[in-house]
């Protein structure tokens, strides 16, 4: 469908909003869902996008999706202009966590509710009423595995690796967004307990982009600097980023095959490289060689149980001991990371958890 783009708040509002119907019936605005997306240019925003088009098309539910474009007040403005046109019940991924206490504090004065994902909320908007939720995964499991998968690879790989001393290269993504905070606490606690001692030779700053990982690391790779044992990236499009430049440098066992394993470690390239996500082109790469592991972020779970829940809450008022269709249910246990912190709002975080993957 042919999107417009906006000139205005007002405008991108009027034309870029679309629909996802199941059927052509009329349905009146206080049936549909507002879906509220920071962006929907980013991998994992494009593809939790079409995890909720699908879960309502399968469902018969009628949303209205369309992006902030990284712009908090225009996605206020969204919010706002969505509720005095008698849309109460939102899906939102959040232009930043600070922006989630408004947005509960405006829907809950409309008697409305919605669910978060991707974007953390904070402990004080889920307090603004029990019709708000978080539908996500936990970001410090995500780095957990990452670590898990690091330490897989060197006990199978001795020889490449001296004693437990890890030499890093990491690659963060936004920084301040919740995801590039936890990951990175995941994967460094997690190491450091399996008896790792890290130095982390550099952190790149690469906003989650494959191109400017590449070029951080063949700036790197064309210096005078030290080696290094491992690649950690937030997300798969880093990672990639990351293997293409060091397949650009000839850093493959087998130069004339760069897909070939030749020292059967489980890559064809001469370190390890991490990634986060499983996107298409991440499980492409692991199929090749390269990429060497990277970690499932089911985008579309969190879709359909952020979607899911603000459903049964237009239907039955509430979603209180509510059992998703994929069998998730509210959250029993805090944790160290927001909002699980909280026990008071355990029963409004719904865990969509991570799953490990290589090849």
């Amino acid at each position: 469908m042919k999107k417009i783009i906006n000139i205005t708040a007002g405008l991108l509002l009027a034309f870029s909003l679309f629909t996802v119907s199941a059927c052509q019936k009329t349905t009146s605005d206080e049936q549909v869902v507002g879906v509220l997306l920071r962006n929907d240019s980013e991998v994992f925003l494009s593809a939790y996008r079409k995890g909720i088009e699908a879960f309502a098309e399968k469902n018969d539910i009628k949303v209205q999706i369309y992006s902030a474009n990284n712009d908090a007040a225009i996605q206020i403005d969204q919010l706002k202009t969505l509720l005095l046109n008698g849309v109460k019940n939102f899906v939102f991924i959040a232009y930043n966590s600070d922006l989630t206490e408004q947005m509960t504090k405006i829907i809950s004065s409309q008697g409305g509710s919605a669910a978060f994902s991707n974007i953390i909320p904070t402990v004080e908007a889920l307090k603004a009423g029990e019709n708000f939720f978080y539908a996500s995964s936990p970001e410090t499991d995500a780095g957990k595995f990452q670590a898990q998968i690091i330490d897989g690879y060197f006990k199978n790989n001795p020889g490449k690796l001296q004693g437990k001393n890890l030499r890093v290269l990491y690659f963060n993504g936004e920084y301040g967004h919740p995801a590039q905070i936890y990951r990175k606490v995941g994967v460094m606690e997690e190491l450091s307990k399996l008896g790792y001692k890290v130095t982390v030779l550099r952190e790149f700053g690469a906003n989650w982009d494959r191109a400017s990982a590449r070029q951080y690391l063949d700036l790197w790779l064309e210096g005078d600097n030290p080696a290094f044992d491992v690649i950690i990236a937030q997300n798969d499009e880093m990672a990639l980023g990351a293997v293409d430049s060091l397949l650009n440098h000839g850093m493959v066992d087998n130069p004339a095959d760069p897909t070939s394993d030749t020292d059967k470690d489980g890559t064809a390239l001469t370190v390890p490289v991490l990634g986060i996500d499983a996107t298409e082109g991440g499980m492409a790469s692991l199929q090749k060689n390269q990429l060497y592991g990277t970690v499932l972020q089911d985008v579309n779970a969190q879709a359909a149980t952020a979607l899911e829940l603000v459903w049964q809450c237009m239907k039955n008022g509430n979603a209180k001991n509510f059992t998703t269709q994929g069998g998730l249910t509210a959250a029993k246990e805090t944790t160290k990371e927001a909002p699980l912190t909280e026990r008071s709002v355990l029963d409004q975080c719904f865990i969509v958890p991570f799953v490990p993957v290589t090849k």
